[in-house]
């Protein structure tokens, strides 16, 4: 089992607002205590002793295709069982609805496509008394892709990176799980400005149901970029995105949640510099103001001299891309990873996305991942859960960058019957001060089990899967935080 740390810059964030240190020995629920937070964050595990707890996935493929589908896990960290009941929804409304239990330390899955036969299908989870979290997977001959389902619903949502290029297919999933219609506008920006289309200013959600925009059917054909904004004025929603990339550079599926709000900040502990590897950033300012946006690279060698990043100005309702290999714009950076992050001080105000491709095979592997933000009152969490690991040996299979400027141990934790017990050769994996460190997961402990990573210091931490359907590459994706008490 390879640890990897690349040694770290030690920098000071100018204008990034101070972090609140909280800090676990061990991956256990602390007792409850309930407080109110304004404004979302990103899904996160929260302790249990809700009365009940829901979880919104942003869509699966359901077209009963060969090699199409989808799946929910549903994931227990706790000693006792959990009960609730999970309903799926298409552009027709319910299809599905059926209670379900899970052990304790243990899994269920749903099968979308067992249920249903469409082109997308979202599902709806309530777990009675939480203590569960959920994520899904997209199944889909050009990779398969997994993300958390949202713990909330919003009245906006944003995307800062669409990709229409070479007949390249995105489609915006909006999901309204509630018994009341709600009524949505549309506007994407792309490199020749905003555009809202009259069809989808004040358009409907019906009650319990799934739309589906394909972004090209809107005029917005062989764009390199498109960032799109969803705001209510009547009921929530949960919106995601489903991309399938044709060519433009691009190749691979992913289907993901969007941003349920705008932030001033927005982390990502992997990027990589080396041959034939392309890394950029999408950064989406929908709002009536101009931006400034800073951008700071970080886990590089402490000697290393690429120069000053110059900050990027983004326009009101305008996205802006930003290439770290571009040496106008960031100097020579060395080969290796580096984490960054996007800041601003003015209001909340933008949107940050990843895009990485990686060679596989002759053609490339693309990663798109939204950035992560700290929660509103500056916590970032120590333990993170994975409740969809690798099935098979993958090495770098988890990437990490430690927050703080002091040295880190991380340990990771698989879930078994009796609960978590911490993987011998995982175990106190030393991480340098402002390190990016990478994980491997090959031993048989841990694979395809719920998994926690427990750390002494803050971290932001990454998951890349094999894209299965023997595809080479892999598919990137966030674990969810540990939703610490606000004190």
């Amino acid at each position: 089992m390879s640890r990897r740390a690349i040694p770290a810059l030690v920098v000071l964030l100018a204008g990034i607002a101070a972090l609140v240190v909280v800090t676990r020995d061990e991956p256990l629920p602390t007792e409850p205590v309930f407080a109110e937070l304004t404004g979302a964050w990103m899904p996160s595990v929260s302790e249990a002793g809700a009365l009940t707890e829901s979880w919104f996935c942003p869509g699966v493929p359901a077209t009963a295709d060969d090699g199409v589908g989808g799946e929910v896990v549903i994931a227990n960290r706790n000693d006792s069982e959990v009960v609730g009941r999970f309903t799926v929804l298409t552009s027709e409304g319910v299809q599905a609805e059926q209670g379900f239990e899970v052990g304790p330390s243990s899994r269920t899955t749903v099968d979308v496509d067992a249920y249903v036969e469409a082109d997308f299908a979202s599902v709806v989870v309530e777990v009675e008394g939480g203590g569960a979290f959920v994520e899904q997977r997209a199944l889909h001959p050009a990779g398969n892709s997994v993300s958390a389902c949202s713990d909330s619903t919003s009245d906006e949502w944003y995307l800062a990176d669409g990709f229409t290029l070479d007949g390249s297919i995105e489609t915006i999933l909006l999901t309204n799980p509630f018994d009341e219609s709600v009524v949505a506008d549309l506007r994407f920006s792309t490199e020749a400005g905003e555009t809202s289309p009259a069809a989808f200013k004040g358009f409907t959600v019906p009650p319990r149901s799934v739309k589906t925009v394909r972004i090209a059917e809107l005029g917005a054909r062989d764009e390199p970029v498109i960032a799109a904004a969803v705001e209510t004025s009547a009921g929530r929603l949960v919106v995601g995105r489903a991309q399938h990339y044709l060519g433009g550079g691009r190749s691979g599926y992913d289907v993901s949640l969007a941003a349920p709000t705008l932030r001033d900040q927005f982390w990502f502990a992997d990027g990589e510099k080396g041959p034939e590897i392309t890394e950029q950033y999408a950064i989406y300012n929908p709002t009536d103001e101009d931006v400034v946006v800073d951008v700071v690279l970080l886990g590089l060698p402490a000697r290393a001299e690429f120069g000053n990043v110059e900050p990027i100005d983004v326009p009101a309702r305008e996205v802006v891309v930003y290439d770290p290999n571009d040496s106008t714009t960031t100097g020579n950076i060395p080969r290796g990873r580096h984490a960054a992050v996007f800041s601003t001080l003015a209001e909340p105000s933008v949107v940050v996305e990843r895009v990485i491709n990686r060679p596989a095979s002759g053609t490339v592997a693309t990663e798109v991942l939204l950035g992560a933000p700290p929660r509103i009152d500056g916590y970032v969490a120590t333990q993170w859960h994975v409740g969809i690991g690798p099935t098979e040996p993958t090495e770098d299979a988890l990437v990490l960058y430690n927050l703080d400027q002091a040295d880190a141990t991380v340990t990771v934790w698989a879930v078994r019957d009796g609960g978590p017990f911490a993987v011998p050769s995982l175990t106190d994996i030393p991480v340098g001060p402002g390190s990016v460190a990478t994980i491997d997961l090959v031993a048989d402990a841990v694979l395809d089990r719920e998994l926690i990573v427990s750390s002494s210091n803050r971290l932001f931490l990454e998951r890349r899967l094999p894209r299965g359907t023997g595809l080479e590459g892999y598919s990137a994706s966030w674990t969810l935080p540990a939703n610490a008490p606000v004190l």
